[in-house]
């Protein structure tokens, strides 16, 4: 037997148990997607109004997904492939994912390396897996019945749902922007790619309001042109 990770990390039976957990995700989400599609119904949204939120979704998605494939890399070299696709797929956070894998190794008495003790390994991967057990619970048990939820926080005023949609989102962008501004002496490159990414992204919205794809594209171009900005300036 291998005395370091890679025997385990590329074993067949990684690659099926970790097959399972990302065939769950597809399940999961294709029955999230009928749900919101039939709630869209109920909220009255005509089908150009779906169209064009699926259509901005996707564009919007797409800066996410290529920064995410640039640190995915430092995953695939410790975790090995199977595990990092199925970590991708569950929660998609490469921060989350290697500190959490790091947090995990150090416990065991190792590093977060290519190189590691088949024990520290298994630590490394139980931190990150407890660490999203609680939502995935969560979601598979109540997922259906957000219905309750949703009366509960508008008061059964359903035309506040979008509101209170927005004011969500808003909080947790708010939430990271903040935090990233905050660190202005101490990592001056996240706080300007952070105010550099806010001026782009609100004269897409301007520009969007004649060229209606602009808008759609906002938020991948101001995240790469903030932190290609910053990264030239500072």
């Amino acid at each position: 037997m291998e005395n370091n990770q890679w025997f385990f990390a590329n074993h067949p039976l990684m690659y099926i148990a970790c097959s399972v957990g990302i065939i769950l995700v597809l399940v999961q989400s294709t029955i999230i997607m009928r749900k919101t599609l039939k709630c869209t119904k109920d909220m009255g949204m005509n089908e150009e109004q779906v169209k064009r939120g699926i259509k901005t979704a996707t564009f919007s998605s797409i800066g996410p997904a290529i920064g995410v494939c640039g640190s995915i890399l430092a995953l695939i070299v410790t975790l090995g492939v199977p595990v990092t696709a199925l970590r991708m797929s569950v929660i998609g956070g490469t921060n989350y994912e290697t500190m959490a894998a790091n947090f995990g190794a150090k416990a065991a008495g190792g590093e977060l390396t290519t190189n590691m003790d088949p024990v520290v390994f298994a630590n490394a991967l139980w931190v990150p897996a407890l660490g999203v057990m609680g939502w995935l619970i969560f979601m598979f048990f109540f997922g259906h019945r957000m219905n309750a939820v949703n009366n509960l926080l508008t008061g059964g005023r359903k035309a506040l749902l979008p509101a209170v949609s927005v004011g969500a989102m808003l909080g947790a962008f708010a939430y990271f922007n903040v935090d990233n501004i905050i660190k202005i002496n101490t990592n001056p490159n996240i706080a300007l790619a952070t105010v550099l990414g806010f001026v782009v992204m609100f004269i897409c919205q301007m520009i969007g309001k004649k060229v209606a794809w602009v808008k759609q594209w906002g938020l991948t171009f101001a995240m790469f042109i903030g932190a290609i900005a910053a990264q030239i300036i500072v």
